[in-house]
């Protein structure tokens, strides 16, 4: 059950994400460009370091944006539950 859970809501966030891509797409096109001006200050070996930084944030505010979704759904179902038993 909670594995069929757990895909349910990745697909949830995959939805929502793609949703919120189009809706956020001008403000991303303006980040990268701000983004573009500051690398093109930077020597080579900074602009690699910021660069694998910014890849590995990005990651884990994914990751910790997933689990908080999936652990919010999982304690609304366990809400939902001790409801239904009243």
């Amino acid at each position: 059950m909670e594995d069929l859970l757990e895909q349910i809501i990745c697909e949830r966030i995959e939805m929502l994400i793609n949703m919120r891509s189009d809706e956020a797409d001008h403000g991303s096109k303006e980040l990268n460009h701000k983004m573009g001006e500051i690398l093109e200050r930077l020597d080579d070996e900074s602009k690699v370091a910021i660069e694998q930084f910014w890849d590995e944030w990005v990651m884990q505010s994914a990751e910790e944006s997933r689990y908080l979704y999936l652990a919010g759904m999982k304690d609304g179902v366990r809400i939902l539950k001790m409801i239904l038993k009243l």
